[in-house]
């Protein structure tokens, strides 16, 4: 399935070479599909047994796509495919029995851990390579598993001076019985102080595109926008949780969250902090149409927002 965003769509509906780009994206996508498919597999093999999980099984396992322009934070259509994946999978498991990763929180959390992933295969950032494959631990026994790749193709004369991109997102739900016997604690907070972690760090990408001149700057203002309210709308659901942010979060592949990471709120991180100190510096000469990109990222290395 592909999901076009209306205004790549309205582009596409009136020209025939609009028409064509989109469907190359899509066969370039396609024509990597196998080799993509064995790498997110490989991975999932990996990150089980570091979990120490060796009974899982597949419940569910697809693939979907999202033409967008490189500016555009749309992805509520492609994180809705994948929920509502989750959704079918989780009732099948037991219809008559409220599952803790179907509840409202849990459903907008995973959303986010949705839109993070995509997000990442969209940047050319080296802050945020490692965030385009995930691996959430659900709810005892519930793991999934997302892997997301893109390419983009710029033509002046069929969609104006931005690119377009096309992102693919593969997605795998499995269960372990061995995990519901040995672990029965869930918590949507934790799930989401590691989407408030990634998420800051993709904002500090856009801060690096841009230094790169691979965003301009009227792109990074529409994305830091963008990842300013998801930051807001997660920070909202931690204060709701009671969850303590001036307290390290450690996060741990034994249970369920990929390589480990101990990450303080409070100090931030040292390794983004410095992407950002490197791209202001390098913006700083180009004068003051990258001013609002400047002071935005100075004030947040002062409040350690990073």
């Amino acid at each position: 399935m592909t999901c076009t965003s209306g205004s790549v769509e309205s582009v596409a509906d009136k020209t025939v070479a609009a028409k064509a780009q989109i469907d190359k994206l899509t066969v370039l996508l396609k024509d990597d599909d196998e080799k993509t498919r064995k790498y997110f597999i490989d991975a999932i093999g990996v990150h089980l047994r570091d979990a120490k999980v060796t009974d899982a099984r597949e419940l569910s396992f697809n693939s979907d796509t999202k033409i967008e322009y490189t500016s555009e934070f749309s992805l509520d259509k492609i994180a809705a495919v994948v929920t509502s994946a989750l959704k079918a999978v989780a009732a099948a498991q037991d219809p008559t029995s409220p599952s803790p990763a179907m509840s409202e929180q849990a459903i907008a959390a995973y959303s986010d851990v949705v839109n993070t992933v995509a997000e990442a295969a969209k940047s050319s950032s080296t802050s945020a390579a490692s965030l385009a494959f995930s691996m959430t631990r659900l709810s005892p026994g519930l793991f999934s598993f997302l892997y997301a790749t893109s390419v983009n193709i710029k033509d002046v004369d069929t969609f104006g001076a931005e690119a377009v991109m096309a992102t693919a997102i593969y997605y795998r739900f499995m269960q372990s019985i061995d995990d519901v016997k040995n672990e029965s604690a869930f918590g949507n907070a934790l799930i989401d102080a590691q989407n408030l972690r990634r998420m800051k760090q993709l904002q500090a990408g856009l801060t690096e595109d841009l230094a790169k001149d691979t965003l301009d700057i009227d792109e990074w203002a529409k994305k830091d926008s963008a990842y300013d309210l998801a930051v807001k709308k997660i920070q909202q659901r931690l204060k709701e949780a009671s969850f303590d942010v001036t307290k390290p979060v450690v996060l741990q592949r034994a249970h369920g969250f990929g390589p480990a990471v101990e990450h303080s709120f409070t100090a931030g991180s040292l390794v983004t902090q410095q992407i950002v100190r490197a791209s202001i510096k390098a913006l700083a000469s180009r004068g003051n149409a990258y001013q609002a990109a400047v002071s935005a990222s100075e004030a947040r290395l002062a409040d350690n927002y990073y």
